[in-house]
């Protein structure tokens, strides 16, 4: 490969484009993403407090937080502290799991 070639390659590598997502598209994606995932815990703290026979303010008593509060997380209006969902795992004698799952193959 000559340096013709080179510059050419180099040329066009230059001239490539970025894909263009606007940051508004950007936000959505990533709100929608923080809303199922809030969904997600959510969904995780009503599962705990089933099993234990727990209402939200029997969680309150337990774990000293206002019933304003874990209500907000149930419902998706605030993003808690991982301080938060530990307190409430310790409270409903489970263990918070946080993991990191491949998205490899999931559409966008």
């Amino acid at each position: 490969m000559d340096n013709e070639d080179m510059k050419s390659i180099f040329e066009q590598i230059k001239n490539l484009k970025k894909p263009d997502f606007s940051s508004k598209d950007e936000k959505k994606v990533s709100e929608d993403d923080l809303s199922e995932l809030l969904r997600t815990v959510a969904d995780e703290i009503q599962r705990v407090l089933d099993e234990n026979n727990f209402t939200q303010e029997d969680l309150c008593k337990i774990t000293h937080m206002s019933q304003s509060n874990i209500s907000k997380i149930q419902n998706g209006k605030v993003t808690p502290r991982i301080e938060t969902l530990h307190k409430i795992a310790s409270a409903t004698h489970t263990r918070l799991v946080i993991s990191f799952e491949s998205i490899e193959g999931d559409e966008i």
